[in-house]
């Protein structure tokens, strides 16, 4: 009965399911972010708005901040295809992001059916991954920033890899070098340096392997990395040309001075990634079930499981390495370690429950089975999901720099005829940047941006979050609120008020 097709078809639903709602429900909820996500909105939207698909935005809005991205931009052209299927906004941005995430979930178990014997081992992974709290976060699976579907390159990319030593035919071998190539180009283009993170991993296990020499030798391998450099290079000479100075700062704003200087106070000492593992619960449970497959690398007997596994660990161990040596940790740096983990994890989870099994077998330890089933339930299966699940369910960001979207999604419902006034806020905030220029570009409206509350007019109407502001607009004028969100206000400038000498 447990081969029948139904069986497998009803796993694979139930699966389906299960990853909806870590990766899709309320994804257009939240507003975006102010670092780095309404960069990348910006990005696309000034792309799909203006045509110009090969450069970043200038200005996105009157006024506003000049913020050229050096990233390169495969993923961005994503997410400017899908403003153009769904118009500009939340949901539209985040898609593309939301689906590569989704190709995580089914590389797992396409991949354990393939290599390593049971499609459940990969459903293991997968649900093991969304339910990953530093994997679906702030930079993560759920926003429009692009770690997610940078992850989702390069783990194609390990995948790929490992087909290519494992194939026998010519042919085979051929084809997997071409996916191989593609998932490598579609991570430079991503993020330049940081897409080939795995590559270190990838000469060692061809070592293991003992295929390092055949790698080198074949034409085929450096006509690959040819492709590579290539699609690179030809982008960045273009830019280069349009832009002089461009691969300079690229450089060193993205790469050299990153990782040789701290950058915006991101200085934290070198186990910072680990110890968030635990202590900020973003792999746990999952971390104790590492053990297992740990364990198995060091079998004597030789298995495909043995070997991706280490290809895993290997790739999850040297992209931690190099971020915690980096003197710059962003959150989102380990990003993409965290398949590779998942994979392991889910390695774990998928032969504790064969043991749970082969414990029911025995009609001795069954109660022993019943209870292990149950704990493992509880503790591996139900929180973890229901910790996510309060995760994603309405998500909202209590950052005083998120504030000023609500305000205004709560004016365009509640106060649609207050279409001109200016917005308070240091000219470094992304949101704020993104909002404007959107409302301004698309629904009549006519924001102005200004850092300066003292050159606000009587008569004026105004948007104002950050505390300096509000201080010097209730300092200096008497205000009529119209509407409030949190610490936000939308209110008119009625008279200056008459200030002491001491004032």
């Amino acid at each position: 009965m447990m081969d029948k097709p139904w069986h497998k078809y009803l796993i694979f639903g139930l699966y389906c399911v299960a990853i909806y709602f870590p990766v899709f429900l309320h994804l257009d909820w939240q507003l975006m972010n102010n670092w780095d996500e309404s960069l990348f909105a910006m990005r696309a939207a000034y792309m799909s708005e203006e045509g110009h698909y090969l450069r970043d935005y200038s200005l996105w809005v009157d006024g506003g901040m000049l913020h050229r991205s050096t990233k390169p931009p495969f993923t961005t052209w994503l997410q400017v295809l899908s403003f153009k299927a769904f118009g500009i906004n939340e949901l539209a941005l985040r898609l593309p992001i939301a689906l590569c995430t989704l190709g995580l979930t089914m590389l797992f178990p396409w991949f354990s059916r393939k290599k390593l014997g049971s499609v459940n081992l990969g459903y293991c992974a997968g649900f093991v991954l969304v339910t990953s709290l530093g994997f679906v976060r702030e930079h993560g699976s759920r926003t429009g920033d692009q770690d997610a579907a940078l992850a989702f390159y390069m783990l194609a990319g390990a995948m790929a890899f490992y087909n290519y030593l494992d194939a026998a035919e010519q042919r085979k071998r051929h084809g997997w070098l071409v996916v191989f190539t593609i998932a490598t180009i579609a991570a430079v283009m991503t993020k330049y340096a940081f897409g080939l993170l795995f590559f270190p991993a990838f000469l060692i296990y061809a070592v293991h392997k003992k295929q390092l020499w055949n790698l080198l030798k074949r034409g085929s391998t450096w006509l690959a990395l040819l492709a590579v450099v290539l699609s690179l290079g030809g982008w960045l000479a273009y830019i280069e040309h349009q832009l002089p100075g461009f691969v300079d700062r690229a450089f060193h704003h993205e790469m050299a001075d990153r990782y040789s200087e701290s950058y915006a106070g991101h200085d934290h000492p070198f186990n910072y990634y680990f110890i968030r593992l635990w202590e900020k619960n973003y792999f746990m449970p999952w971390l104790f079930l590492l053990v297992s497959p740990l364990f198995l690398l060091f079998s004597k007997q030789r298995t495909s499981l043995q070997d991706f596994s280490l290809l895993m660990f290997l790739c999850a161990a040297v992209e931690l390495l190099v971020v915690s040596l980096s003197k710059t940790k962003t959150d989102h740096y380990d990003m993409v370690a965290y398949p590779p983990m998942a994979m392991l994890a889910g390695v774990g989870l998928y032969q504790l429950g064969l043991a749970i099994r082969q414990l029911w077998q025995e009609k001795s330890h069954r109660s022993l089975a019943l209870t292990a089933a149950i704990f493992g339930t509880i503790v591996l299966l139900i929180m973890p999901y229901q910790a996510i699940i309060e995760r994603v369910y309405k998500p909202k960001m209590s950052d005083r720099t998120m504030s000023y979207g609500y305000l205004l999604r709560k004016m365009q419902k509640k106060q649609p005829g207050i279409k001109q006034f200016t917005i308070l806020a240091p000219v470094y905030t992304g949101q704020v940047n993104y909002y404007t220029g959107l409302l301004n570009r698309k629904k009549g409206y006519k924001i102005k941006m200004s850092e300066h509350p003292k050159l606000v007019e009587v008569g004026d109407t105004v948007v104002a979050c950050e505390p300096k502001m509000l201080d010097s607009l209730r300092a200096h004028y008497e205000l009529k609120v119209i509407e409030t969100e949190e610490r936000c206000i939308l209110a008119i400038a009625k008279g200056k008020k008459e200030l002491g000498i001491g004032n």
